[in-house]
């Protein structure tokens, strides 16, 4: 009974484990549970798996009051009463969240187990939203969290905090929670608290509380719910829980309680690695958690007794991925050697050669930058052989001429990491990366994975066209005869196909062509207008720009609107370390240019405006994914992107470099992963206009990453 365990009187994930010593207890031996949560989700299942199993066998039953996550508009509607439109709203959003779980290969088990918890009404769901035009926002919700616990004799124990009914919420290494607890057989006190808690729960649950609306979870979701459980063994899904949670626990890399455990795509791909004979590429989408996968496999290599090198391609990734490995891999002592941005320890006598040499029960990490290892210095002084594990983040970057000598290293086993491992215009590279690596891990994990996972965060996309200036299009119309030309001349493969590395004139015509695009004059005055229209004290927005002249005009007006702005970029003067730090916090509008590409974390981040356009799809994907990373609290992002339009059109041969096509495949791949994917329409137009098969837009591309 729940009256035999001692719980404290508070709890807090920074020095307890709430699950543990709370949750699971409780949820094992009660018959009751009633829940008020900000939100719910049946990732919570993952974690509750087995006390689950006792709840269902005790005869329990939950009552479930939580939020929907739905869009401003839709908010405004459902705190007004528009009662034509609640059912059709609470519908659809509960739908998509359905949907999304069932497709996604994390939560599908939770899915159909919560499924069947609905149908057989063990558990009950309904819906909270404040009431009145005040709560026209999504920035005002039904956030409050209670959760109440009882068992067949009576006893009941109450716990109000920030904790809400998420994997995020309860699991060890999700998000700072504290709750208090108040059981109803040691004191008046806890037993008033817990009375009031539970004539709350009630006023909720039965709609007798001013300044809240409470809806009944839609019907049609019912019965959707219904058929998604049809067939379902509730035991067996609670077991495929308990093996995914089993191989999580092989492969976490801080056995420590709390660490940091891996989700299921991530051990699939480690198990399909090893399957591979320890050697592969990891195509998973930025910001789906691709440095942690590789930091599993390298604690598993260290307990082999294998020297690990990991190859990353800027200062920023070598001091970021020195950091989270320190902070992860706390089991046992590891040793680490810097190489590269002015780190020259390696380059003293035989010390390189020591720190790659077999390792005698030191675990050893040599982290070092793609340009330091591709020297001729670092290559002659590594020991090389079986015992060295590769581990490769942005793999994509050794594929270029200089850093391509890298790839010499002979080793045991070999990891890429990268969102798009794939050379653009660069067959001879991707080849060569590929069979070092020992090509790709299937399945890939894609952006649409994560969305539907949780792994990442929801989206609006929002294209903002501009067209070039007079004088822009006449260089631009120029450029591209040349262009031409020279496309002409080329020997071109039956496929189409030709080498643009292969012609270092086109190669350089082409990214003159871009440059006219990306430094477009229209930019900064959208940028200012959207700005002006759209930003909110509290927001956190990051201007994309594509070099410092355009990120001083952007800077310069949005301090002049009065706007909290500040610059961010690898030669900016001042701390960048301190900048992230107070945007974190503060918010605030953060210009940048292209050192916020490739690793560095900013997961508060929640609007992004890209001015900077690319002929490298890579660029913008990245840019994407740096926006979608989860936060407590973001339920939704924002992408503006100005997309700038020149007027005419290409040569037929010319499609697959155009600029036009570059910028219309960002927007309408976009725009299709999106909560708005209508926001594309009048762009799908557009690439009609011009001839262009937006299908296989993001086929194309140019590398220019060589110097």
């Amino acid at each position: 009974m729940l009256n035999e365990y001692s719980f404290l009187a508070s709890y807090n994930k920074a020095e307890h484990d709430i699950a543990e010593d709370f949750y699971l207890p409780c949820m094992k031996t009660a018959n009751s549970y009633d829940r008020i949560s900000g939100y719910f989700s049946s990732t919570i299942y993952i974690i509750a798996w087995e006390a689950l199993k006792d709840f269902i066998f005790n005869g329990g039953k939950m009552r479930i009051i939580c939020s929907p996550y739905v869009s401003e508009a839709d908010a405004s509607a459902l705190s007004e009463g528009y009662s034509a439109r609640t059912d059709y709203i609470l519908t659809r959003s509960i739908e998509q969240e359905v949907f999304a779980m069932f497709d996604s290969e994390v939560l599908s088990a939770p899915a159909r187990l919560l499924s069947y918890l609905v149908a057989k009404e063990i558990i009950d769901i309904k819906i909270a939203v404040p009431s009145g035009s005040e709560s026209a926002t999504a920035k005002r919700m039904f956030h409050d969290k209670v959760g109440i616990f009882s068992d067949i004799n009576g006893n009941a124990v109450g716990f109000r905090g920030s904790m809400n009914e998420t994997f995020k919420g309860l699991s060890s290494d999700g998000n700072i929670e504290s709750i208090d607890v108040f059981p109803n057989w040691l004191d008046d006190r806890d037993c008033e608290r817990l009375n009031d808690a539970k004539m709350f729960f009630e006023k909720l649950w039965t709609h007798s509380l001013s300044g809240v609306v409470v809806y009944q979870f839609p019907q049609a979701t019912k019965e959707l719910l219904k058929q998604k459980s049809s067939g379902v063994e509730w035991e067996q899904l609670l077991e495929e829980i308990k093996v995914t949670t089993s191989i999580a626990d092989k492969w976490k890399p801080n056995h420590k309680k709390g660490g940091k455990k891996p989700r299921k795509h991530q051990t699939n791909a480690l198990e399909a690695w090893v399957q591979n004979n320890r050697r592969g590429i990891f195509e998973h989408a930025t910001g789906s958690g691709k440095t942690f996968t590789a930091m599993c496999a390298i604690n598993d290599a260290l307990e082999r007794d294998e020297v690990v090198l990991v190859l990353v391609p800027s200062r920023d990734l070598l001091k970021q991925w020195d950091k989270e490995l320190h902070d992860t891999l706390t089991d046992k002592p590891v040793y680490y050697l810097l190489c590269g941005d002015n780190n020259s320890e390696w380059r003293k006598g035989n010390t390189l050669r020591t720190w790659t040499a077999k390792a005698a029960g030191t675990r050893r990490i040599i982290l070092s930058t793609m340009d330091t290892a591709a020297s001729d210095e670092f290559l002659k002084k590594i020991t090389q052989g079986d015992h060295l594990f590769v581990v490769a983040d942005e793999m994509h970057r050794l594929g270029s001429n200089k850093r391509r000598k890298t790839l010499q290293i002979q080793s045991g086993p070999r990891l890429g990491l990268s969102a798009t491992p794939y050379r653009y215009g660069d067959p001879e590279g991707t080849a060569a990366l590929f069979g070092y690596f020992g090509g790709l891990i299937p399945p890939p994990f894609t952006l649409n994975n994560a969305i539907n996972s949780g792994v990442l965060t929801r989206y609006f996309y929002h294209p903002e066209k501009i067209r070039l200036t007079p004088t822009e299009q006449k260089n631009w119309d120029e450029t591209t005869k040349e262009i031409q030309k020279l496309i002409a001349r080329l020997n071109v493969a039956e496929d189409g196909s030709f080498n643009i590395n292969a012609n270092p004139r086109l190669k350089q015509l082409l990214i003159c062509r871009a440059r006219i695009v990306k430094n477009a004059q229209g930019k900064a005055p959208l940028a200012l207008k959207i700005l002006k229209e759209k930003f909110r004290s509290g927001d956190k927005w990051i201007v994309y720009c594509d070099n410092i002249e355009q990120l001083q005009a952007v800077l310069g007006k949005a301090l002049d609107a009065g706007l909290d702005a500040y610059e961010y970029y690898a030669e900016m003067r001042g701390d960048r370390d301190a900048t992230l730090e107070y945007f974190a916090a503060n918010g605030g509008v953060l210009v940048s240019i292209k050192c916020l590409d490739e690793g560095v974390d900013i997961p508060a981040t929640t609007h992004a405006l890209i001015l900077a356009s690319s002929q490298n799809p890579r660029e913008f994907i990245q840019r994407r994914g740096r926006i979608l990373r989860r936060s407590p609290g973001k339920h939704f992002a924002h992408l503006y992107d100005a997309i700038a339009i020149p007027n005419g059109e290409d040569d037929e041969n010319d499609k697959a470099l155009s600029i036009v096509t570059a910028e219309l495949s960002r927007a309408i791949e976009f725009g299709e992963s999106a909560e708005n994917p209508s926001c594309v329409t009048d762009l799908k137009n557009i690439a009609i206009d011009f001839h262009i098969d937006f299908k296989s837009l993001t086929n194309g591309g140019i590398e220019d990453d060589d110097e």
